[in-house]
């Protein structure tokens, strides 16, 4: 069984999956496949990803689906190996020791199901997700890109794809915690396309409606003992950054 199966969800992407094929494929770590679903492009997509499947790394699944959440629930249902990361077909992996740099991680925090680091979008921006607390994850995602989860992560849960563009912070939210000892690597995961919804996200009715409400997030996602806790973190933090402000 590989280490790692790479997701990547694609829909009329062929001016960027050979790149990002080509990131992972140059990976000087080897105990990986990659699955790319397909939505049923229309374009040259599905005929690129096939030009590298002389590798034999390359599985391909391209039928339509109800958008990219669906088709990375397909990745994980198909995926082999006991590291899942998903990767867009638009972005590409930092460099090539990637996989080398989270494999060492895993053997260091044998224990830990949520492995992940930062990354560095298309307009040069470095986000940074240094030792997130869960109060940090109701502000702000930690982008997939980020992550690598194991596969166990799924046996109960897939993404919930009543959402269309904050899925993969509802499954974070519903995942991380101590009990999966989440483990941060100080290294850029990935080059993150900030092209379409990526870009304005904070702007579709989704966030607006379900996940701009911070302390009703913490209710739903943690409960009313945590609730408490968060609302006495806020409130603590306005007086500090008050304070802070004042002597300025």
């Amino acid at each position: 069984m590989n280490t790692f199966s790479i997701i990547i969800p694609t829909f009329n992407s062929s001016k960027t999956i050979g790149a990002c094929i080509k990131s992972v494929l140059n990976q000087a770590y080897n105990e990986y496949d990659i699955w790319v679903i397909d939505g049923a492009s229309t374009d040259d997509t599905v005929k690129i990803a096939q030009s590298y499947s002389i590798t034999g790394r390359i599985n391909i699944i391209s039928e339509k689906d109800n958008g990219i959440y669906d088709a990375m629930n397909k990745g994980v249902l198909n995926a082999t190996g006991n590291w899942l990361y998903f990767l867009g077909s638009d972005d590409q992996l930092y460099d090539a020791n990637i996989l080398s740099t989270i494999n060492n991680a895993i053997q260091t925090n044998p224990e830990s199901k949520f492995i992940y680091g930062d990354v560095i979008t298309s307009n040069d921006t470095t986000e940074r997700y240094a030792n997130y607390q869960y109060d940090q994850l109701l502000s702000r995602c930690i982008c997939h890109q980020s992550i690598f989860y194991h596969k166990s992560l799924f046996a109960d849960k897939l993404y919930d794809t009543q959402y269309k563009v904050c899925a993969d912070w509802d499954f974070n939210l519903k995942t991380f915690g101590k009990d999966v000892q989440p483990v941060y690597v100080d290294k850029l995961i990935a080059r993150f396309d900030l092209g379409g919804v990526s870009g304005n996200w904070t702007e579709h009715p989704e966030y607006i409606n379900h996940f701009s409400n911070k302390t009703s997030m913490a209710l739903k996602y943690k409960g009313g003992s945590y609730f408490l806790g968060y609302i006495a973190i806020m409130a603590s933090r306005k007086i500090l950054n008050k304070l802070l402000w004042t002597f300025q």
